[in-house]
């Protein structure tokens, strides 16, 4: 059971479908050319009241719950039909700011937190590598002590925010420790020397999101940017669990678009003499629809209701409802067109659209094997799930 909203509640949820409403129409250009002012898109959410939801009040955050932040980015995205009305809120709250916050490094947190959370500048996280995806347990980017300074070297990619952002918060390996244990996290700046950003590979979805590769070569920076230092990658993933809950919004948020979009189109489409919606088979896959919707909703409030601090989901409830979500919103999208006809496949509609991004959901936070992997060891702590061989 969902609890009541809160008047506040209730109120950013509305604010938040009236944000993206905004923005419907520069949606469909933002898809059609690959591209998009997201300086201009950010700004205008952040004077709309929406950057760092949950981040500590003391570093320019509202201090509210994940729940705030579940509400607000499902429904700018309801209201925009497009992923770009989740990432100026995920910015200022997501893993990025979240990593900071949970720095056992005071210098990293006070030199960053407070322009990140505010929006005066963007950490991009960089951990995804070309030989290394989900398998965050073997980066061959390494980090190694030179006095006062590490040096890195290495070669990310798929970094959402890539050639935009000011700031990149570094996926390493330290001083070739192997597994998890030598995994932790350093703040690149982006006019670093050594450090190149390059525009990725177009997509099939979620075209106009700015993402490309960061590859360092002999990079410099200060002791005083480590976020996290090796023997903490499972304090460090708790940062991430923000990001699932985020993908829970995102894909909420877009069947929600696509359901609204095509029950308004069957009751107005009139065929062999009455409304589409007459039809069983249109009414029962609306019902279908709604229970699915509705199962994820409640799955991503429990989630968000888990926060530890108001900041960090519980792992193994935020990981079944991304999974659910993910999984199943590209089901929801293709009914909905299907429900359309003709003119669901074509980009007259915001469905297409989101049929398209739906793929992305799929794998964006964590491809649905991996998110199984956490769940079983949730589930069965006693045993142990090795994927490596040997």
């Amino acid at each position: 059971m969902i609890p009541e909203l809160t008047p506040n509640q209730v109120e950013i949820k509305e604010r938040a479908y009236a944000a993206g409403l905004g923005f419907r129409e520069d949606a469909a250009r933002w898809d059609a050319e690959d591209s998009v002012d997201f300086q201009s898109v950010s700004r205008r959410m952040g004077e709309l009241g929406f950057f760092g939801l949950t981040a500590p009040v003391e570093y320019g955050g509202q201090g509210g719950t994940c729940t705030d932040y579940l509400l607000a980015v499902s429904e700018a995205i309801r209201g925009a039909g497009s992923w770009i009305m989740g990432e100026p809120m995920f910015c200022t709250t997501g893993p990025g700011p979240s990593m900071l916050m949970m720095s056992d490094n005071p210098v990293v947190r006070e030199k960053y937190l407070r322009d990140v959370v505010t929006g005066k500048l963007g950490c991009a996280i960089a951990l995804t590598e070309p030989a290394h995806g989900s398998d965050l347990t073997h980066l061959e980017t390494t980090i190694r002590s030179d006095g006062d300074h590490y040096i890195v070297n290495g070669h990310k990619n798929y970094v959402t925010g890539a050639m935009l952002n000011e700031l990149y918060a570094i996926f390493v390996r330290f001083e070739g420790i192997p597994g998890a244990k030598g995994i932790g996290a350093i703040v690149v700046e982006r006019d670093t020397p050594g450090l190149t950003l390059e525009r990725g590979p177009e997509f099939l979805g979620t075209r106009s999101i700015p993402h490309g590769d960061a590859i360092l070569k002999d990079v410099r920076v200060s002791k005083d940017n480590l976020i996290i230092g090796p023997g903490e990658f499972a304090r460090l993933m708790t940062a991430f669990n923000m990001e699932r809950l985020h993908n829970c919004a995102v894909s909420l948020g877009g069947m929600m678009a696509a359901f609204d979009e095509a029950s308004a189109h069957v009751q107005q489409r009139i065929v062999f003499g009455r409304p589409v919606i007459e039809f069983q088979s249109v009414y029962h896959m609306l019902a279908d629809i709604s229970v699915t919707i509705e199962a994820h909703r409640l799955l991503s409030h429990h989630a968000a209701a888990t926060a530890n601090d108001g900041r960090y989901p519980r792992m193994k409830e935020v990981t079944m409802a991304k999974l659910f979500g993910g999984t199943r919103i590209p089901q929801v999208t293709l009914q909905c067109l299907e429900m359309m006809g003709g003119v669901g496949v074509t980009k007259a509609v915001v469905t297409e659209r989101l049929h398209r991004e739906a793929v992305t959901n799929v794998v964006a936070g964590g491809a649905p094997a991996v998110l199984r992997n956490s769940i079983a060891a949730a589930l069965f702590p006693d045993r142990r799930f090795p994927q490596t061989r040997g």
